[in-house]
């Protein structure tokens, strides 16, 4: 109708600082941590490079600024959540692997009561990959693919499968390739913007 189109979310969105959490200074701390902290346990990045791959295998949260970076060695997934209430909030994850057919990515789920938000992905193959999983949240995140110039050999900015009873919600995805959500019910997806990729 001529209407200018709305401004769009502001993401990534600002996750304060928990009041209360473990310190971690360096990618070393940050692997001892996700091995000897208790359940339950925020694990607050301090500023810097974090050198992957991470796995959170119990109910763990991640907070940092943006200028805690958590990054590709170059090969599989960077940060993978697989244990049931964990969190990622706040932090840059940079770069994936390069394999398709392993589905390589900065943010991979398979979890339940997972919640990532506040958090920038960029030049990475898949940006946040989301599978059979419950009642996740993905809010007020910015995923930025690779931008490659052919839009078939980027990966997808957020894949969803056989996931229900979660919320997608402020994110913006640019220079991916897709969105898609397959086998998945009862979500709710709102208010995203999707730019420079192919369909979403």
């Amino acid at each position: 109708d001529g209407a200018p189109l709305a401004a769009g979310p502001d993401a990534p969105v600002a996750v304060p600082r928990p009041p209360f959490g473990i310190d971690v200074r360096d990618a070393d701390e940050l692997r001892r941590a996700l091995t000897e902290a208790p359940e339950g346990s925020t694990l607050r990045l301090a500023p810097g490079d974090y050198l992957g791959p991470f796995r959170v295998e119990r109910g763990l949260t991640l907070w940092g600024p943006p200028e805690a970076v958590i990054r590709t060695s170059g090969d599989g997934t960077t940060l993978r959540l697989h244990g049931d209430g964990s969190g990622l909030l706040g932090v840059t994850v940079d770069g994936s692997g390069g394999r398709y057919d392993l589905t390589d990515a900065a943010v991979y789920v398979s979890a339940d009561d997972v919640r990532v938000e506040g958090v920038t992905v960029v030049n990475a193959v898949f940006s946040v990959v989301v599978e059979k999983s419950n009642r996740v949240l993905v809010r007020g995140c910015r995923m930025t693919g690779t931008g490659e110039p052919q839009l078939g050999i980027r990966g997808d900015g957020l894949r969803i499968w056989e996931t229900r009873d979660s919320v997608f919600s402020g994110n913006v995805i640019e220079a991916a390739r897709d969105v898609v959500i397959w086998y998945s019910s009862d979500n709710e997806i709102a208010d995203n913007m999707v730019t420079d990729c192919r369909y979403g």
